[in-house]
């Protein structure tokens, strides 16, 4: 989780995703929380990124052209060992 208000800035793990689960532990929480995932994907489940900027005066077609240039090209993303792509954020230790 990435949060910045003014100069004040959180990055921190914020949680699972569903989709990591055991597949049993997966579909008990699905069943008990229908209506709370309405964006759940067949192939990707619920790992899904929402960015959310609040302002005035930017400019939202240069903001949008910036934020697609950090995307994965289509060979970065039919790379089979995504191990060897540069990672510039920290390692978070794994979830107990």
């Amino acid at each position: 989780m990435l949060s910045q208000a003014g100069t004040s800035i959180i990055f921190q793990p914020a949680g699972q995703w569903v989709a990591a689960l055991p597949k049993e532990e997966q579909e008990e929480i699905i069943e008990e929380e229908k209506s709370q995932n309405p964006n759940w994907d067949e192939e990707y489940g619920d790992r899904i990124t929402e960015l959310v900027f609040i302002g005035i005066d930017y400019n939202k077609e240069q903001l949008l052209e910036q934020l697609d240039r950090c995307l994965l090209t289509d060979s970065e993303m039919d790379n089979e060992d995504w191990d060897k792509l540069n990672d510039p954020l920290p390692r978070f230790p794994e979830s107990e």
